[in-house]
């Protein structure tokens, strides 16, 4: 089945030549991709790096942004969400990425917490396919991000007022969360809730490659401050400067890893 499936039958299907590889890979979990193009390119911009763009011929994978720099080719894509992710980071794991980096929100699950808090979980809960199809053989379903990686990522940050460290809960049903599931996330020590940041670990972890996220709060749901309320709209600017500079940050650590 296509558990089978190799390096050169990606490759072929990909039609991309038999030498071809991956340095890394970056995500960011949002919708829709038009919104983060320009943010990505502004990025490479700020921080001065120089690069060429490939396309992908095959039709399923062809939005990725495939940027050359420095004979380092990062692959860069939007996802909503880890069905696509799964398959995303299965490709980009066999055709050898050294290191994949989430970015992205959550929902903060504790009541110290801010809107534009910073977030470097050291681990996340999965409960659906995305990530027990990587882990069959265990019952444990707490997939951690790597220590090396996220200290990286830690050290770029450091000036920021408020970090916080931890485990994220990733649910795929947003619109189907209860208070009773934020209550009971809350009580079991949970940081935040997201879409994707189990779905990064686990499939990195399959793959032994390093894996981290840098996220940042949208809202508090212990606090019961929601995207839908008015104060949301008012901070839509501060969120988009944080979320400016985490891409930058991502593309940084990226770059300096051999």
């Amino acid at each position: 089945m296509y558990k089978t499936l190799t390096a050169e039958d990606i490759r072929r299907f990909l039609k991309v030549p038999d030498s071809y590889k991956v340095d890394a890979l970056l995500v960011v979990g949002t919708s829709p991709r038009s919104k983060e193009y320009p943010h990505l390119y502004e990025a490479l911009e700020k921080i001065g790096i120089r690069y060429e763009e490939e396309t992908i011929e095959d039709t399923f994978f062809s939005e990725i942004k495939c940027l050359i720099v420095n004979d380092k080719r990062i692959w860069f894509d939007v996802v909503y969400g880890t069905a696509y992710l799964s398959e995303l980071l299965h490709v980009a794991s066999m055709l050898g990425s050294k290191a994949n980096i989430l970015l992205g929100t959550c929902g903060a699950l504790q009541i110290d917490m801010e809107t534009g808090d910073t977030v470097v979980p050291s681990a996340s809960f999965g409960d659906e396919s995305s990530t027990r199809m990587y882990q069959r053989d265990k019952n444990v379903f707490l997939f951690p991000s790597n220590k090396d990686l996220s200290q990286y990522i830690k050290k770029y940050i450091s000036e920021r007022k408020t970090i916080h460290e931890g485990d994220l809960m990733t649910v795929q049903a947003m619109l189907a969360e209860t208070k009773e599931d934020v209550d009971t996330w809350n009580s079991q020590g949970y940081v935040g809730v997201d879409m994707e940041s189990a779905t990064m670990f686990a499939v990195s972890n399959h793959f032994n490659i390093p894996s981290a996220a840098l996220l940042y709060v949208a809202d508090n749901l212990i606090k019961n401050e929601l995207t839908t309320d008015d104060s949301f709209a008012v901070l839509k600017e501060q969120r988009v400067n944080i979320r400016k500079e985490n891409y930058e940050i991502a593309l940084k650590v990226l770059l300096k890893l051999r």
